[in-house]
């Protein structure tokens, strides 16, 4: 099987968790033989991607600055003078300009299918199945209705309902974002396949360091609308109001960052939570390995795959109900993520009761065995094998 595949982002040049996603499973896909023929936006030379060890994937990479949460505003103070000359001056322009590209990149490739990850790719699969007859298939990570929690950008939107009508297939990666799909768009559920997100599991206990005398709880995530991160710091206002020694982090980067900040100072617990800013991979190890307790209080998370991160770490998990990491991890807490009161309790509960915290722990950890990359890259070739005429 050979597969085109447009993506929008590859580490280390990652603002999402779709980088980690797309680099893992091409990796597994490879592993069952299955040739990759990988396009992708960077601002870099394409010879820093991390390269996948095996010779059965090719990358190119279009010079842009595409990001996966960028918007008209934000793309603006991107741009230099210099560059807004090469990329184009906004936003439409650049997704435009890397169609183009990419479909001229793919006339160049022998491949049986296509396979585009998120909206800034839809347009460029439309145009190479046009122009090579091929079958298409979108991957959704996140939808409009999403990142807008609940709003809606016309632009974006009919770029993601053009892309559903033309597609022989959609992956959702839950079905908490499949029925997203079927309320929103005139989608035909038959369309639709399910295929949830998994991780690159090692199977060893975790190797935690002692735990501090105070308690600390963790955040990490973009610091954007639809993840919630001002519930966050108001169910920390009152798990604080019982127990001072619980310290709170919120870790990654995003536009609300600065609104976050003066949030945490206007609750009167500044000194009580530590922002972080975005993390290196070795930050990343060092926040899971220092936390107790993990929070993700989105208002609509397609997946949540730091749920699986964390609780690879032997880290507890409370996760929103508007979550679809929830239907492969059981092993949870789960919350309304407008519920601060519950949140707050909760927090308190696993904080206070190590029997809680450890059971939690361990049986979620035991779960990760069967949420294998390798298991969903099969599903992922039989989707291929069902609308290609790959032999």
């Amino acid at each position: 099987m050979k597969v085109l595949m447009f993506g929008w982002e590859f580490p280390p040049y990652s603002v999402g968790g779709l980088g980690k996603v797309t680099y893992y499973l091409s990796n597994a896909l490879t592993k069952l033989g299955t040739k990759i023929s990988l396009i992708v936006p960077i601002k870099c030379e394409s010879d820093k991607l991390k390269i996948l060890p095996t010779n059965l994937i090719k990358i190119k990479g279009i010079n842009t600055l595409l990001s996966p949460y960028l918007t008209e505003k934000s793309y603006q103070y991107l741009l230099s003078e210099e560059e807004a000359k090469i990329y184009g001056g906004n936003l439409k322009e650049e997704i435009s300009r890397f169609t183009d590209r990419g479909v001229e990149l793919a006339k160049e490739e022998d491949f049986d299918v296509i396979h585009c990850h998120d909206w800034m790719t839809f347009q460029a699969g439309i145009k190479t199945k046009e122009a090579s007859s091929k079958p298409l298939i979108l991957h959704v990570h996140t939808t409009e209705f999403d990142r807008s929690c609940g709003g809606c950008n016309p632009y974006v939107y009919n770029i993601e309902a053009e892309g559903f009508n033309k597609a022989d297939k959609i992956i959702a990666v839950s079905n908490y974002t499949k029925k997203k799909i079927l309320d929103n768009y005139k989608v035909d559920e038959n369309k639709i396949e399910v295929v949830h997100n998994a991780i690159e599991f090692n199977s060893e206990t975790p190797n935690r360091k002692t735990p501090q005398r105070k308690k600390v709880v963790l955040y990490f995530g973009r610091i954007s609308m639809h993840k919630g991160p001002d519930y966050f710091i108001k169910a920390a206002k009152k798990v604080i109001e019982y127990d001072k020694e619980v310290v709170f982090v919120m870790a990654g980067g995003g536009e609300l960052l600065p609104e976050m900040i003066n949030l945490a100072c206007d609750l009167g617990i500044g000194d009580k939570l530590l922002f972080t800013g975005r993390l290196k991979d070795e930050g990343v190890k060092e926040i899971y390995n220092s936390a107790d307790l993990y929070v993700l209080p989105s208002v609509s998370e397609p997946f949540g795959i730091t749920v699986l991160e964390a609780a690879s770490n032997g880290v507890p998990v409370i996760a929103s109900n508007n979550s679809g990491v929830k239907e492969v991890l059981s092993n949870c807490f789960t919350v309304d993520f407008w519920d601060t009161d519950e949140m707050a309790n909760k927090v308190l509960s696993i904080l206070k009761y190590s029997g809680i915290k450890e059971e939690m722990s361990n049986n979620a950890y035991k779960e990760l065995k069967n949420i294998s990359w390798n298991n969903r890259a099969a599903e992922i070739n039989n989707i291929y094998a069902s609308i290609s005429n790959y032999n």
